[in-house]
């Protein structure tokens, strides 16, 4: 997952909204039948290092590219971290 993060961090600093798309999907996909272990995964190891409110994140309205699903992923997460 974290080398997959960095891949999606990637597409984001580079602005590139239909890469960052895709890759929100696949993740999307994958939460849909996923154990704890996976979740887990996606939380820690994925949404919680990609820059959603940097400059790159902000100009392409990354958070908005979020399933409704990965939405409520990254808001529990955020919620847990503060």
């Amino acid at each position: 997952m974290g080398i997959f993060a960095s891949a999606t961090q990637q597409a984001i600093s580079a602005e590139d909204v239909a890469t960052v798309q895709c890759h929100f999907e696949f993740v999307d996909e994958l939460l849909q039948n996923a154990g704890s272990d996976l979740v887990n995964a996606i939380n820690v190891s994925y949404l919680e290092h990609l820059s959603f409110d940097g400059r790159h994140g902000k100009r392409i309205s990354a958070r908005e590219l979020l399933s409704l699903r990965l939405q409520k992923a990254l808001s529990g997460l955020e919620t847990y971290l503060e």
